[in-house]
């Protein structure tokens, strides 16, 4: 009392399937570091930790010395300076509306021009504070 064999369906296409390579993905801490934004009437004082992911062992490799470290850092802060004075003009009460994943995806942009190997950028700690101009 075995079960009738099923009949043969044709032959299927084999399953094409795409892979596609993950980077291997190198952190790198730049560190924390405070920026001012001057505003007419107070100071913002924006303090950031922040990591940048390399793509490649060769780059994080030629990156990861004291110079290229220096570099790397010096470049996120200048971009960071840089967009304080343009774009992070917040009114009293404004910056509690910064997305840091926003933040975070212009500095990589901005870096990727001088450091290809850059592909993200976390930022681990976003505090800030306002004090009265003299």
């Amino acid at each position: 009392m075995a079960p009738e064999p099923v009949p043969a369906e044709e032959e299927a296409e084999p399953l094409k399937v795409h892979v596609v390579e993950q980077e291997i993905l190198y952190k790198m801490p730049i560190g924390k570091f405070t920026v001012q934004v001057l505003q007419p009437r107070s100071i913002l004082h924006i303090l950031m930790d922040v990591d940048v992911y390399l793509a490649g062992a060769s780059e994080f490799e030629r990156l990861n010395g004291l110079e290229g470290r220096m570099r790397l850092r010096d470049s996120t802060i200048s971009i960071i300076s840089d967009m304080a004075e343009t774009t992070l003009w917040l009114e009293k009460g404004e910056e509690e509306e910064i997305h840091q994943e926003e933040l975070a995806e212009e500095i990589v942009r901005k870096l990727h021009r001088n450091f290809g190997a850059v592909r993200t950028a976390r930022i681990n700690e976003f505090n800030f504070a306002r004090s009265l101009r003299q």
